[in-house]
């Protein structure tokens, strides 16, 4: 959260182009103590490298006000409206279930299920899973009572050719189209099935593809129905490159962001201890010096 900074009242270039009667004053007496200096008179001389040293101190007042004119503060966002999730592969971040003829049995049979329960879930192991920043932004927002749209960014599947001792291997790299289902099917068993409008569809995009991502999200602040405001993009799931991509497409005016802070481990990982809760990123005052 950015707050401005208390601005000085008087500015003392104007007393070199004066906008007022009081401002002219001033104008009038430094002309007078300059034109002291130059006809040798002691009050002139000594006068001049007095102003000379208040200009000084006055120039860097302004200056260290243009770097330090907002205060960074950690704060929640307001409630919205809108909500905007960037989604990476599923990890379990349990090493067994890693193994891909473990886990997508269970997916499966997990995502066939019409009402699945909190166990079905943990087989899974969703609840300490890469998917759990998003699970409680949305937690977080629709706990204000304000939350009703959804979209999910997702990657898509793709097929590279790797060189193996028997020769040439084509491997599947896996998107995150299945993470979104099982979102979906958590989000709609634990709220109720309208209790949000969940988009995913057309939202797909390879993972590399920042431009994409920009131009996804931006499709979804122009045609929402919202106002920028009301909107939170989540800049925590996805890969890196996506996350600068949904920062990029927030930089017009009110615009808001979000972060899922939480305690992290050597590796980067969210630990099982510790509260993940969503900050606010602000940068309006920044890129247009808004008010807050």
């Amino acid at each position: 959260m950015l707050t401005r900074s208390q601005r000085s009242s008087f500015d003392f270039e104007r007393l070199i182009s004066p906008r007022s009667p009081l401002e002219f004053l001033g104008f009038a007496a430094v002309s007078a103590l300059v034109g002291l200096a130059s006809a040798g008179n002691p009050i002139g001389l000594i006068a001049v490298p007095v102003i000379a040293v208040i200009w000084w101190w006055f120039d860097r007042q302004r200056d260290q006000k243009r770097r330090l004119g907002f205060v960074v503060e950690k704060k929640p966002p307001q409630a919205a409206r809108g909500l905007i999730l960037l989604l990476s592969p599923y990890d379990p971040r349990e090493a067994h279930l890693r193994q891909e003829q473990v886990l997508q049995p269970q997916v499966e049979q997990l995502l066939q299920l019409s009402n699945p329960q909190a166990s079905d879930f943990a087989a899974i192991n969703l609840f300490r899973s890469n998917l759990m920043p998003q699970i409680r932004a949305v937690e977080y927002h629709a706990t204000q009572g304000k939350l009703r749209d959804i979209w999910l960014i997702t990657t898509s599947s793709y097929e590279i050719q790797q060189q193996t001792k028997t020769g040439i291997q084509t491997v599947t790299v896996k998107g995150s189209e299945q993470t979104a289902a099982i979102l979906m099917h958590y989000l709609r068993s634990q709220y109720g099935p309208d209790r949000f409008d969940i988009h995913a569809k057309d939202l797909t995009v390879e993972e590399w593809q920042y431009d994409k991502v920009v131009q996804k999200a931006e499709n979804i602040f122009c045609s929402s129905g919202y106002r920028n405001e009301v909107i939170v993009a989540d800049i925590t799931g996805g890969t890196k490159m996506m996350s600068v991509a949904l920062a990029m497409a927030c930089i017009p005016p009110r615009r808001r962001m979000q972060y899922m802070d939480s305690q992290r481990d050597w590796q980067g990982n969210p630990t099982l201890q510790g509260e993940v809760k969503p900050l606010v990123i602000d940068i309006d005052p920044i890129l247009y010096h808004a008010e807050v």
